[in-house]
């Protein structure tokens, strides 16, 4: 995007940082307090991006004071559209607003950013968690997208698929010892009862010995094998990254709709 460009060229060539106004969430059925922490941490992370200067409600709120706010405004209270007239006022071109809302069991935040400049929208994101946690593990990628700015890397999957592919040769090697094994003993528990009948000779008890002492080694490599598989196997599964760009693991939620009910949610 356009913007994404202009903010890109302006970190390259050392000029100075847009400044951006990070407004308040408006609530729907969320406490107050979960809903600062929130706000909060997306504070933190658009700063820690270093795409733009940040200013915060509670900085707009310091540099003017509250009772000044609504005098110079014209304002009841410190309501959003007026902090996005204040933050205008402060020289702030972006102004990103957003809400959080309670969906059934699940949490919803929607993120916008304006270009007063142009009075048009600059990006869009909503992400969906069963929690405020979960919401907070997808924030990167949510101010990514709704600030139109690249998306951080996606973790590496390199542990999780080696970790697989030792389990699968494991499990493959533990496989071949049991059938092998299996198929000896079938074997020589037959060579043994038949073999009087044809030409009543056995062969020697040391020979018998060793080959029962070898079904042995066989069948403790399998067990052990698949058992070292089967682990490694788990291991891989568990440590594959959800993908925090979606809602930073899985989970669902039933959802309440007109019509009755609805489950939504993120499957890693």
């Amino acid at each position: 995007m356009l913007s994404t460009c202009v903010l890109a060229l302006a970190l390259t060539t050392g000029a100075e940082k847009p400044r951006l106004a990070v407004l308040d969430l408006q609530l729907s059925g969320v406490e107050k307090e979960s809903a600062s922490a929130l706000y909060d941490s997306l504070v933190q992370e658009v700063s820690r991006r270093g795409y733009f200067e940040v200013v915060s409600s509670k900085d707009i709120q310091t540099l003017l004071g509250l009772e000044r706010q609504k005098q110079v405004m014209g304002c009841g209270d410190a309501a959003q559209s007026c902090m996005a007239e204040l933050a205008g006022a402060l020289g702030s071109r972006f102004v990103l607003s957003g809400s959080l809302s309670r969906l059934g069991d699940a949490l919803q935040l929607s993120l916008q950013m304006l270009d007063t400049q142009k009075s048009q929208p600059v990006g869009r994101a909503i992400r969906i968690a069963k929690d405020a946690r979960a919401l907070v593990a997808t924030l990167p990628w949510a101010v990514a997208e709704a600030t139109a700015t690249p998306a951080p890397p996606q973790p590496s999957t390199a542990l999780p698929w080696t970790l697989v592919g030792l389990g699968a040769a494991s499990l493959a090697v533990g496989a071949f010892a049991g059938i092998d094994a299996f198929s000896r003993d079938q074997a020589l528990a037959g060579e043994f009862k038949n073999q009087d009948a044809a030409t009543g000779v056995y062969k020697s008890l040391a020979t018998y010995k060793s080959e029962s002492a070898y079904i042995g080694q066989e069948k403790t490599v399998c067990v052990v094998a698949a058992a070292a598989g089967a682990a490694l196997l788990a291991g891989g599964i568990l440590t594959f990254p959800a993908d925090p760009a979606a809602g930073g693991g899985g989970g669902f939620a039933v959802v309440p709709t007109q019509s009755g009910a609805a489950l939504v949610g993120v499957w890693p």
